[in-house]
């Protein structure tokens, strides 16, 4: 790599950018489906578990950034590094993981039940559209997504506590706090799978939380600054986006400024996606057990923000039941948005960086003359055909089995990854902590843990 100055880091006031993107992310996935059925099925005592699933991946999310901030390259060029054909696991992973268009359906079904017209295939492909025109918006993608997220978090926020205002007694609080400090009770008959993987996903999960070292280098933050962004090729001027990497060397002004950069990712990282994060999984999983347990109700999928709208509208009338299924619309679409936006992101920088290294007689040099803007932009519209194609045929059991497993196991790959190519390949000034690799090395164990269980079931 060549050495350059590493750039001065931001108030940590300004702090608040790719927390907020991930925590967009996050909200409809465990938070979403996973928990609240978890906790309708099985008590509140299990929401240590999730405490430990958003920790988890707080200081997945902080390696991640730590070595993009040192180096401006992405996980998937830097991870290749040592291991070549890992791009080859990374670009067929994310397909796989998520090609199925299974937040635009919902979010079809969510908006039906609000407007009362029009059926779910017209309201998904109205969103698919609403995701392209977003995108297409801004000169820069990344600058788009976080300025768009930073009006739709908030205001799926504030919603969100309002009613849980309404609807949350002392009485549940009290045992929440207690499902909260009841550390290594799990309740008889909680399938050890389903709970496993409402651990993995309490947050982003999968290879999501990857894309933190795209976004953080789309930002230019640290030496990322030095790495170019995806502009848009209509509204932008498209800048050169370098694949390899720059580094600095270690004088007391620049361990200065990386510390202020670290403190800059704990900020964002644990402010706005840790904790933020977990309040938004709380009070979702508290909103359902209050509205569903007493009517024993106990809704699978993405039924639990359409049943508690119905229940909620018994209580408040027309305007609690459109309130909640808006507060819906806004959670599904940030997730569906962000997952688009990742994919995308993830697809371009692998196909990018294997042009830019392959070699003269390689037959990938005919896609040299495509800057990585052009790919992204691509892609984008690639994926956005294929979910509108497929919405009508759901999202196949087996599918989503395969998936569950694809990403327990990209996750249980990528950790001890991570513990490596930070401890060996980053300056000793700059790596990792004592308890940071601790909490990094149980986290892989964990992960390990989960793929024996989840594989060993399919046999």
């Amino acid at each position: 790599m060549n050495i350059k100055e590493l750039p001065k880091p931001p108030h940590w006031s300004k702090a608040i950018g790719v927390g907020i993107v991930v925590m967009g992310l996050a909200m409809g996935t465990g938070e979403l489906i996973l928990w609240p059925h978890l906790v309708t099925k099985y008590g509140l005592s299990l929401l240590w578990l999730a405490l430990i699933g958003i920790s988890c991946q707080f200081f997945i999310n902080q390696e991640v950034a730590r070595h993009t901030l040192a180096t401006g390259e992405s996980f998937f060029t830097s991870s290749a590094r040592f291991l070549y054909w890992i791009p080859f696991f990374w670009l067929p992973s994310v397909i796989l993981l998520y090609i199925w268009p299974g937040w635009a359906s919902s979010i079809g079904t969510t908006l039906h039940e609000l407007f009362g017209f029009g059926g779910y295939m017209m309201w998904a492909i109205l969103s698919l559209v609403l995701v392209l025109v977003l995108t297409l918006s801004g000169k820069y993608a990344y600058a788009t997504l976080e300025k768009s997220l930073k009006i739709i978090v908030p205001l799926f926020f504030i919603i969100l506590v309002g009613i849980s205002f309404f609807n949350l007694t002392p009485d549940i609080l009290l045992e929440a706090w207690h499902g909260l400090i009841s550390i290594g009770h799990i309740p008889e008959g909680v399938p050890v799978n389903t709970l496993l993987t409402a651990v993995v996903f309490a947050g982003a999960g999968g290879m999501l939380n990857l894309c933190i070292s795209l976004w953080y280098r789309d930002k230019g933050n640290g030496m990322g600054l030095y790495a170019g962004r995806i502009s848009n090729p209509i509204t932008g001027k498209t800048e050169a986006v370098s694949p390899i990497g720059n580094t600095f060397e270690i004088t007391d002004e620049n361990m200065s400024r990386w510390k202020g950069w670290m403190r800059y990712v704990r900020i964002d990282q644990g402010l706005v996606f840790w904790f933020l994060g977990f309040i938004t999984l709380l009070l979702l999983s508290l909103n359902a057990y209050a509205v569903l347990v007493p009517k024993g109700l106990i809704p699978e999928g993405t039924e639990v923000a359409v049943v508690q709208a119905h229940i909620f509208g018994d209580v408040w009338g027309v305007f609690g039941f459109k309130l909640f299924l808006i507060m819906a619309f806004l959670m599904l679409f940030s997730v569906m948005w962000t997952v688009i936006d990742a994919f995308a992101r993830i697809v371009s920088d692998i196909v990018y960086t294997q042009v830019s290294i392959s070699s003269p007689t390689s037959h990938l040099q005919k896609f040299k003359r495509y800057t990585l803007s052009h790919l992204y932009y691509a892609t984008i519209l690639t994926i956005l055909f294929v979910s509108a194609i497929l919405i009508p045929l759901q999202q196949p059991l087996a599918w989503l089995t395969v998936s569950g497993v694809l990403g327990g196991f990209t996750m249980a790959l990528y950790t001890p990854l991570l513990i490596y190519m930070n401890n060996t390949k980053l300056a000793k000034p700059l790596r990792p902590g004592f308890i940071t690799n601790i909490a990094m090395f149980c986290i892989t164990l964990f992960f390990w843990f989960f793929v024996y269980k989840l594989v060993a079931g399919l046999f």
